[in-house]
């Protein structure tokens, strides 16, 4: 796995620990307009969510489900996954997303004995906001490098004490497992930032101006 911040002044090889051509593609944009550059910085993934929504605003999930390596049978606290995903409560609930972008927190049972997954699904915020947030999160991350084992150390009661708490408040959600309708799509962390801004949300009763009501 190549390390991204290591990346020197006229390299522009695939950094993304992935086949997925959007990604090596997305990468190589940002070479091409941030000469010498390092990625996975505040700068880095700033740039990212202005860029990204624009460029890549007809994007089909499938082409970031599409390399088998990163299929999964289970998660990883601390790490980003994508899946398909059909809400236990979908009558009830005003909107949801069928293909969330989650970093999993926790786990726990429900009454009745099935898996929850609990995780923060940044779909729900709106890309400069998601910056923001995901820039916060990297406090928690657990090597200094960018490696393919890299995670964050998240637990719910860290999260409640930032200053962008309600903002989390509003990203948890909760997934049963029985309701999952794929296996887990494991992001690298190389590649969080080029997936961050994707616009991968499947929003189902509404779009993502209904997803980002009241947040700023």
């Amino acid at each position: 796995m190549a390390r991204t911040n290591e990346i020197e002044e006229g390299q522009r090889k695939n950094t993304t620990g992935t086949d997925i051509q959007v990604l090596k593609t997305n990468e190589r944009a940002f070479f091409r307009n941030n000469k010498a550059k390092r990625r996975n910085t505040e700068r880095s993934i700033k740039w990212f969510s202005r860029y990204v929504p624009r460029a890549f605003n007809r994007i089909r999930t499938s082409q970031v489900m599409r390399d088998a390596k990163t299929y999964m049978n289970d998660i990883r606290i601390g790490e980003m996954y994508t899946f398909v995903y059909d809400a236990l409560h979908k009558d009830e609930l005003p909107i949801w997303d069928a293909q969330p972008l989650v970093f999993f927190f926790n786990e726990s049972r429900s009454k009745s004995g099935h898996r929850l997954l609990h995780g923060i699904n940044l779909h729900y915020l709106p890309p400069a906001v998601r910056a923001r947030v995901f820039i916060t999160l990297l406090r928690f991350k657990t090597e200094r490098r960018w490696r393919n084992s890299t995670r964050l150390r998240l637990q719910w009661q860290y999260l409640a004490k930032l200053g962008d708490s309600k903002l989390f408040e509003h990203c948890v959600k909760t997934y049963r497992e029985d309701h999952l309708r794929s296996l887990f799509i494991r992001i690298p962390a190389p590649s969080w930032e080029l997936v961050l801004f994707l616009p991968l949300a499947r929003w189902q009763k509404g779009g993502s101006m209904d997803a980002w009501a009241g947040i700023k």
